[in-house]
């Protein structure tokens, strides 16, 4: 049941984000990560205080993000708008940390290979933002070094856990299109299908990486 009412909630937050509804938008981005929170929470007592302290982070450090970039999708050009980019990279920073750090519990170690191809992937949006908003490269670079971390940690677990590799793989694919669309895409049509991919995927690899961490197994 909780896998359905979060799927039905991440649902709704794409349409609405994709259609740029900002009361729409705004009342339905935060309900996938509530139904996340709480369905982490039914496994409390079967974790470690410390894991439960990071899978709270990580869902608590994202919702706060989630809404940083809602104000700044919706902002006017100018620095009110990157202020709220850079404090919602901030944010997924941390979220990012909390993840890679419930993974290295479970016994995951990156690899120096992992690393590479995903900073390979990442010098792509870092070039497109060193052109265009050279400005935020330091805050957005920082963040792009913890998501390529959280990646490679995703793909080295332990134990055979094809989502958390998918989870990894979709949050990079996700914020890699964010970049793009802001600065390369211009019409309106394919920004909407844009926006569209970023969020469904970006619900995607919540769901995959903290159900997975929450499995106590």
């Amino acid at each position: 049941m909780a896998g359905i009412a979060y799927a039905a909630a991440a649902a709704a937050a794409t349409v609405t984000g994709a259609r740029h509804r900002r009361g729409l938008a705004a009342a339905t981005k935060p309900l996938p990560l509530l139904v996340l929170a709480v369905e982490t929470a039914r496994g409390f007592r079967s974790r470690r205080p410390l894991d439960n302290a990071l899978l709270a982070g990580a869902v608590a450090f994202s919702a706060a993000g989630d809404r940083a970039m809602l104000l700044e999708e919706f902002a006017p050009d100018g620095p009110g708008k990157d202020r709220r980019l850079q404090i919602g990279a901030s944010l997924f920073a941390g979220a990012q940390l909390c993840l890679t750090g419930a993974m290295v519990r479970r016994g995951a170690r990156p690899t120096t290979s992992g690393m590479a191809v995903r900073t390979l992937i990442l010098a792509e949006s870092a070039t497109v933002l060193a052109t265009h908003r050279p400005r935020l490269l330091p805050v957005l670079g920082t963040y792009g070094n913890a998501l390529g971390l959280m990646s490679a940690t995703a793909d080295a677990m332990p134990t055979a856990q094809p989502r958390m590799r998918r989870g990894g793989w979709l949050f990079l694919a996700s914020d890699l299109t964010i970049i793009n669309r802001r600065h390369l895409i211009r019409d309106p049509r394919l920004a909407g299908v844009a926006e569209a991919w970023v969020l469904a995927s970006y619900f995607a690899a919540q769901w995959l990486l903290v159900t997975g961490l929450a499995d106590p197994n």
